[in-house]
């Protein structure tokens, strides 16, 4: 090896645990100030309800239990992520969604429990097969939507429900509250 090349060699190798330390001291440095970023404050609405099937069987009851249970799943499924601090809203009953009191009440309610965002969404069972849930998160702070998806899933039963709130968490997190 040319005198130029083991030089080059040796002062590498000498450099080599000084880079590590400083490498691990800069990643250490970062990791405590992505630790230090305080959580994003959340206000959840609770999703309305609308059904366009046209079935002729009357499941209002049913509906509106697992509305409840799927606002519930969202609500405990968004509680348990690190990231996020929930804040309840004055307004929590059945109808304490976009539709009832309305986008301006929730705003304002969330503002005042101290949220920096606020979701709200929507429950669409489109045929007897088919539903919708379409949600959307807003900056409180900026007024401005930080994300709005919609997302399919099929039956109307307790167990597609569930599995329908579960999924929408996961998106909820992955496609809002992580992009922040």
């Amino acid at each position: 090896m040319p005198f130029a090349y083991q030089a080059l060699y040796r002062f590498t190798c000498r450099q080599r645990p000084l880079s590590l330390l400083l490498t691990g001291l800069a990643a250490a440095t970062f990791n405590v100030t992505a630790q230090a970023k305080p959580p994003l404050t959340l206000a959840a609405a609770n999703f309305a309800f609308k059904d366009t099937s046209g079935e002729v069987k009357d499941q209002t009851a049913d509906h509106a239990r697992r509305l409840q249970a799927l606002n519930k799943a969202i609500g405990h499924g968004l509680a348990q992520n690190t990231k996020i601090k929930t804040v309840p809203l004055a307004c929590q009953n059945d109808t304490c969604n976009a539709a009832e009191p309305g986008l301006e009440a929730l705003a304002a309610d969330a503002k005042k429990a101290g949220a920096s965002h606020l979701l709200f969404g929507e429950v669409h069972k489109m045929s007897t097969l088919v539903g919708w849930i379409k949600y959307a998160m807003v900056d409180l702070n900026q007024n401005a939507s930080v994300c709005e998806r919609t997302l399919s899933y099929r039956g109307d039963n307790d167990q597609a429900w569930q599995h329908a709130a579960k999924f929408a968490v996961r998106d909820i997190e992955s496609n809002c509250i992580d992009s922040q």
